[in-house]
């Protein structure tokens, strides 16, 4: 009986050529799309799931409010260092600690085998207790999990053990890795470890051990309960714990072990716990992460996208069959006459959906196979054939096939098997009237999902090129940023930099600890004179060379830059003016003191600057003069790019004989910083075109099967003088009617929800009224363009021919 169904179901398939073409090509391009989605998705899902009871893992989240700052507070990831063990202390529901601290954000590092004269730099490098392979699970290729007992060991990635020793064990041989000041750190490697042994939020290319003299030492001294929340803190939890109450507890062991800490900066702080395995995907607001995360909404979107996608080509099989539902009324008359019951003629409709369904669902695998490279390219993945294979998208694709073919089949089965017999032999059965409200319906969804997507993505794009195209409050254009992470780099600084000037092309240099969009992580409280000292207010701090407000392009709105001669002298921006509550005219009559009874006087005030995020406020930022810069800034006039940059490299190999030489275009640093926003919108226009081409493919086959039932009545009218434009007016007037009536509906549902998505961006555009009227209008154009085609086809054919059998 399957086969026998089966049989039948292909030959209905090729008999209908232009039909299943439709079907399957949508349908295809859907399964693509979604199959597409699926891999992106399930590679951005199961981080952090490898380690071993990874449920019972969770990292410190710190909440601090009333710094004073003027601001509603931060969420950071991070926690101040002693936290991670005097909790273990106090709390016998923790079972063991450890704390990563990311190297990243006081220097990158420059790293070489012993007794080698090259090196590169090499970030992500992480500094973690002993305790760490207690808590997560690292497959070791080298050593054993008390690698980071030691001092002044390290464990390294095996890409990095290739880069500096090749293929020779790198266990008990020695690496040399740049500091701030002094000769280089010697360490020791005491393991290897796999970095593609799960996907984990935690990606270090090499690791060193706490219990290293230097930074390791600075980090386990340092027992302030308030300040310095760098130390990412995790917790291994004990059977049958409950988070809850732990949490609870949290506020008394902070006051206990801190109080005195928080009330002498004046801060109320919260510690929050979440779980390992939810960090990578629900870390939305959260600040400081240790690397790049994402967002589950995004996902989110991009799974609504794909089921919007495939619904679209269903609709296309859904008003396709129904259309043509009176071309198959006299087979079913014929099948019910001689026995065929109701339910096998639904089994024998839904096998060919079914059919359709899943051969487009073997096309679709080898297209995406070959689409692979692309995809990574656009997604940022590293996906392979491999990941086609998972169970999760084995069965994802089996679901999908099912369920496509259901949804596209079910409606018009339940209609072809109601036909009554003797109406249907007797050809007196009409069912247009009857589906028509249906199809347009129908219709009118698939525009509404159309002018949605359009939509959103034209606002995905304007916020995009907003932060993109946004003053800044500096120039981020034609400035460079040049690493000077080694001692004998900064000592060169004055030198460099006399020797840059003499390069064509270059107007301007000076020094800073950080680049713009690197995280500013020093920080210092001020308060008035005059005032209580413990009535303080938070401040970012970065300390620059001469020059630093020409170079970067900062707009002073009163007072001047630093001088030569300046050392107890400040500029501030804005927002530091607003949190002490200085008036502007007052501002260059005030002075601010430290914890330190330092006084520091105004001699400045900037514009505010967006030195990170747009989705992030602006917050009181103080400058500092300083004469040992970790960053050279440098401007430049040039269209000439490859020459400034020879003219710069062989400059530097010159001077700097143990540093590599690496620049950053700042524009292209603070692109960055909206990777994801940009990949997704990227990825949702191409797919909302793909959308919008299924539902060509159908509008296509619909008005082509129309214009056929059309053809004697074309005929006619022609015959009786009707010009060919009238009968493009008949044939296309319903479908512009119902593009207007999707336009009604799309606006008001995609305003909400990009406004939605706005809330994230603390600086965003506004949405305005033509971007739907754009929106519609291309769907307006694309429906004209598909109908069109096919109405003017039919109305400049031969009457005589559509006649001639009457």
């Amino acid at each position: 009986m399957l086969k026998n169904y089966l049989k039948i179901a292909w030959r209905n398939l090729a008999k209908n050529k232009q039909q299943t073409i439709i079907n399957l090509l949508g349908l295809t391009i859907g399964t693509v799309s979604c199959l597409t989605i699926l891999l992106y998705v399930f590679a951005q899902t199961g981080y952090d799931e490898h380690h071993e009871n990874a449920e019972s893992i969770y990292r410190i989240q710190t909440n601090i409010e009333g710094t004073g700052s003027g601001t509603d507070g931060a969420r950071v990831a991070g926690s101040s260092p002693p936290i991670a063990f005097a909790a273990k202390e106090d709390f016998p529901e923790i079972e063991e600690v450890t704390r990563v601290v990311l190297v990243d954000l006081f220097n990158v590092d420059i790293i070489r085998a012993a007794g080698e004269e090259s090196g590169f730099y090499e970030s992500k490098a992480y500094l973690a207790d002993s305790t760490l392979f207690k808590v997560f699970n690292y497959k070791l290729l080298e050593g054993d999990p008390t690698a980071l007992n030691e001092p002044s060991t390290l464990i390294l990635s095996s890409t990095l053990a290739k880069k500096l020793f090749g293929g020779q064990k790198a266990l008990d041989k020695t690496v040399e890795i740049s500091g701030y000041d002094g000769d280089p750190l010697k360490l020791t490697v005491k393991g290897v470890f796999d970095e593609t042994f799960g996907k984990s939020h935690l990606k270090p290319n090499y690791i060193i051990s706490m219990n290293t003299p230097g930074l390791g030492e600075w980090v386990k001294g340092n027992d302030n309960y308030a300040q310095n929340n760098f130390a990412y803190t995790y917790l291994k939890l004990k059977p049958g714990t409950s988070t809850k109450d732990l949490v609870r507890k949290f506020p008394n062991f902070l006051q206990e072990r801190g109080g005195s800490d928080l009330e002498d900066i004046n801060m109320k702080k919260e510690l929050l716990l979440q779980n390992v395995t939810d960090i990578h995907l629900h870390s939305q607001g959260i600040t400081g992460q240790i690397d790049r995360v994402s967002d589950i909404q995004y996902l989110y979107l991009l799974l609504t996208l794909a089921f919007f996608i495939q619904l679209v080509a269903c609709i296309n099989f859904i008003n396709l069959s129904t259309a043509r539902a009176n071309k198959r009324a006299k087979e079913i008359g014929v099948r019910k006459v001689v026995g065929a019951d109701r339910k096998s003629l639904v089994s024998q409709f839904l096998g060919e959906s079914l059919l359709l369904s899943f051969f487009s669902i073997l096309v679709s695998i080898p297209i995406t196979l070959v689409l692979l490279p692309f995809i990574n390219e656009l997604a940022q993945s590293n996906l392979t054939y491999i990941d086609l294979l998972r169970l999760e998208i084995v069965y994802s694709l089996l679901g999908m096939g099912f369920l496509t073919g259901l949804i596209a089949g079910i409606y018009p089965a339940l209609v072809l098997s109601s036909i009554k017999p003797v109406s249907a032999i007797k050809s007196t059965i009409s069912l247009q009237s009857g589906n028509s409200g249906l199809r347009k319906g129908l219709v009118v969804f698939q525009f509404v999902i159309s002018i949605t997507l359009i939509s959103m993505v034209i606002i995905v794009i304007q916020q995009f090129n907003y932060t993109q195209q946004k003053n800044l409050g500096y120039e981020k254009n034609n400035l460079i940023g040049i690493q000077l992470n080694t001692r004998n780099a900064r000592d060169k600084f004055e030198g460099l930099k006399s020797e840059f000037l003499k390069v064509p092309g270059v107007t301007e240099i000076s020094g800073s600890r950080v680049s713009p969009s690197e995280d500013i992580i020093n920080g210092a409280s001020f308060y008035l004179p005059g005032r209580n000292p413990e009535d303080r207010t938070q401040a970012q701090v970065n300390l620059v060379g001469k020059n630093y407000i020409n170079t970067m392009g900062i707009v002073l709105s009163k007072g001047r830059d630093f001088r030569e001669s300046d050392s107890t002298q400040i500029i501030v921006n804005e927002a530091t003016l607003k949190a002490f509550n200085i008036e502007p005219e007052d501002a260059l009559t005030s002075r601010l003191l430290t914890g330190g009874e330092n006084e520091f006087e105004i001699v400045g005030v900037m514009g505010d600057f967006h030195f990170s995020s747009l989705k992030e406020a602006i917050q009181p930022l103080v400058l500092f003069r300083d004469g040992d810069p970790h960053r050279l800034l440098l401007r430049f006039e040039t269209s000439n790019y490859g020459e400034l940059m020879a003219n710069l490299e062989g400059i530097w190999k010159a001077n700097v004989k143990d540093s590599p030489f690496v620049p950053a275009f700042i524009d292209k640093e603070v692109e960055k910083l909206y990777e994801e926003e940009k990949r997704v919108g990227q990825i949702a226009a191409l797919f909302t075109i793909l959308a919008i081409i299924i539902s060509c493919l159908g509008l296509f086959g619909l008005v082509s099967y129309i214009a056929e039932q059309k053809k004697k009545e074309i005929g006619i009218r022609k015959v009786l003088g009707a010009s060919i434009n009238s009968v493009v007016q008949l044939l296309t007037k319903d479908f512009l009617k119902l593009v207007g009536i999707a336009f009604l509906i799309a606006s008001p549902i995609a305003y909400y929800f990009m406004q939605r998505w706005l809330e994230d961006f603390t600086y965003k555009i506004e949405i305005n009224v033509w971007v739907f009227v754009l929106a519609g209008s291309f769907a307006l154009v694309i429906t004209l363009l598909t109908v069109g085609f096919q109405s003017i086809k039919s109305a400049v054919a031969n009457p005589v021919k559509s006649l001639r059998t009457e």
